[in-house]
């Protein structure tokens, strides 16, 4: 019954941060790139995982009605403390979209693998090991998105 209540509210996160990110997409100004428009990919992603979203919506609406007491009881401190490293992505993941328009792809993607890290890992490693693994990741991505598949990146505001 828990994991019903906690499926219940992450997939109504999950839903909202969609319907944030489906906006986001709708404000893409550049339409016909090429023979499809530059929203195509992120739209069948934000469906995607909205679809699965209403799944796990459907799925845990369904298992708190076949379970027995299903009065909605919710302790917010609590409920934090079981997501914490779920609403924290969210969150990194919102900081990371808001920072990439200033600061640009390179900078904001390092900051965020190295704040991801921390959020996520249980075990800690030496932070220029960290630092360096990012950077050659980003620089790697970049690399592939720039010049492979001719994607341009923010360069941001301030860099």
């Amino acid at each position: 019954m828990i994991k019903a209540k906690r499926d219940l509210l992450n997939a109504a996160a999950i839903l909202v941060f969609c319907g944030f990110a489906y906006y986001g997409s709708s404000l893409i100004t550049e339409k016909n790139l090429g023979k499809t428009e530059a929203d195509l990919f992120p739209n069948i992603i934000i469906g995607t995982v909205a679809f699965l979203g209403l799944c796990l919506l459907a799925s845990s609406v369904y298992r708190m009605i076949r379970g027995e007491g299903s009065k909605l009881n919710i302790n917010l401190q609590k409920l934090f403390h079981e997501n914490k490293k779920v609403i924290l992505t969210f969150v990194l993941f919102g900081l990371y979209v808001f920072i990439l328009g200033y600061i640009g792809y390179f900078l904001s993607s390092v900051l965020f693998l190295i704040s991801l890290y921390f959020v996520l890992a249980d075990n800690r490693q030496k932070l220029w090991v960290v630092l360096l693994g990012s950077i050659i990741l980003t620089a790697i991505l970049y690399l592939i998105f720039q010049w492979a598949l001719s994607v341009f990146l923010p360069t941001g505001v301030l860099f």
